[in-house]
């Protein structure tokens, strides 16, 4: 028997030079056990999703059944290569970075058991009735059998899912009852055995457009079966004009960052920061987003990796040059007790750069960075103590230091005479390698 599953329904268990410092590496995406991505181009009133499909298991028991707003023909719908996934993720992630006194210029200037009863009671009581549910639309896509369905009521539906070889939990009946009666459509889709052999070790993501006037990623189905905490990582792209991506109805949350932190000595990057982030998280009740990263993809600073080029944009349902486009990365950790609405997205207009950004520690930069947890320290360490301006605080920067990314009126001499490379991101399968070859001997100041 078939089983529901993803993001939405998961029912069954080369380098750039335009920064001054070196691009240490990112930490994973994979911070909890349950973690989804999905990459959302967004424009005007026209939405494509790409849904990354981590399914670990006998392809014969994969299933995905997502709610849409209209109904989808053979030609909204694809599959997409899953490097694009890593690609955005690459391009994206936090990101650890170093400084060495070379690299700056100084001057003097839950449902319960009787619910669980009661909807079994309506499963059942369904069953012999008629299910009330259409099949609108019905083809083959790359290695999956797709449907699109209309139902007049949720306990037809879970008899029609059921009859033919999906496997749905009875908990979902009130979840798919809302979104019948908000006039939503179902997308399901399965592997077609003929195309794809039992041991499959991944499945293609698969990519849908539609077009609607709301800005939503639907998450409350993907909810029945959680694990406790989820998290959805997306990447969205929308025109430049419109600017950061935010979500309207859940708490935003915030994580110290732009300091320095030992992070060798913290357990490496990926314990670090699944540290902060569960901190930040856990103020919030039970759900909560943060922006992880925010740019246009016509620059950035530091560079992990070279920014997504136009035939990915174009893959990933883009309509135009990256360089009129504007890239936000959203992380979102809910329960399914919290998750109690769709997750619904702005565009806010704003264009700024943000990324989340740690700086590996070293005691000669203290009077530059703040120490994350204590801030700026008395006595700070210095690369040129004999020109540090205790009224400032702070040396002066060249002025293409921390600008918009472009050196290009630097030559490679001087470019090289001031700063270090930025070597090119590694994979999260290497970032291990990376931090422990990075030998911190430096010691970490206390503040007074």
């Amino acid at each position: 028997m078939h089983h529901l599953i993803s993001l939405f329904a998961l029912l069954a268990s080369g380098p750039a030079a335009a920064f001054c410092g070196t691009y240490v590496g990112s930490p994973g995406v994979e911070l909890i056990n349950q973690t989804s991505q999905v990459i959302i181009s967004r424009q005007n009133n026209h939405t494509t999703l790409t849904l990354a499909n981590d399914y670990q298991g006998p392809v014969s028991d994969f299933a995905m059944l997502i709610p849409v707003p209209e109904i989808l023909g053979e030609d909204d719908v694809t599959v997409a290569r899953p490097e694009l996934f890593q690609r955005f993720d690459d391009y994206s992630a936090p990101r650890v970075v170093k400084y060495e006194c070379e690299d700056f210029n100084y001057m003097d200037g839950d449902a319960d058991a009787d619910a669980d009863a009661d909807a079994d009671a309506d499963a059942d009581a369904d069953a012999d009735s008629d299910p009330s549910v259409v099949v609108e639309a019905q083809y083959q896509v790359g290695i999956y059998d797709i449907v699109i369905l209309s139902a007049e009521e949720s306990g037809g539906l879970l008899y029609w899912l059921d009859d033919n070889g999906y496997g749905v939990s009875p908990a979902a009946l009130g979840i798919l009852e809302d979104y019948i009666d908000a006039g939503s459509y179902f997308f399901a889709a399965r592997v077609n055995l003929d195309t794809v052999s039992e041991d499959a070790s991944f499945l293609e993501p698969l990519q849908f457009e539609y077009d609607s006037a709301v800005f939503s990623l639907p998450i409350r189905l993907g909810t029945i079966n959680s694990p406790g905490e989820q998290d959805v990582v997306m990447y969205i792209l929308t025109d430049e004009d419109d600017g950061k991506v935010g979500i309207a109805n859940y708490p935003q949350i915030t994580v110290e960052d732009e300091c320095m932190v030992d992070i060798y000595g913290s357990g490496g990057v990926d314990a670090y920061y699944a540290e902060q982030l569960a901190s930040a998280w856990e103020k919030e009740d039970g759900a909560g987003w943060m922006v992880e990263y925010a740019w246009s993809p016509s620059s950035c600073d530091p560079c992990s990796t070279q920014p997504p080029n136009a035939s990915e944009f174009e893959e990933a349902g883009f309509d135009g040059n990256p360089w009129g486009a504007y890239f936000t990365r959203i992380r979102m950790r809910y329960t399914a007790q919290a998750a109690e609405q769709d997750i619904t997205l702005y565009t806010s207009g704003i264009i700024e750069n943000e990324q989340i950004r740690y700086i590996d520690y070293n005691d000669l930069m203290e009077d530059k960075h703040p120490v994350c947890g204590l801030g700026m320290v008395d006595n700070p360490g210095s690369c040129n103590p004999d020109e540090y301006d205790e009224d400032d605080g702070e040396y002066e920067l060249t002025d293409w230091l921390f600008g918009d990314g472009d050196q290009s009126d630097i030559d490679g001499d001087s470019a090289r005479a001031g700063c270090s490379h930025v070597r090119q991101a590694a994979d999260s399968l290497g970032f291990g390698l990376l931090l422990g070859l990075m030998g911190l001997s430096r010691r970490r100041r206390s503040a007074s």
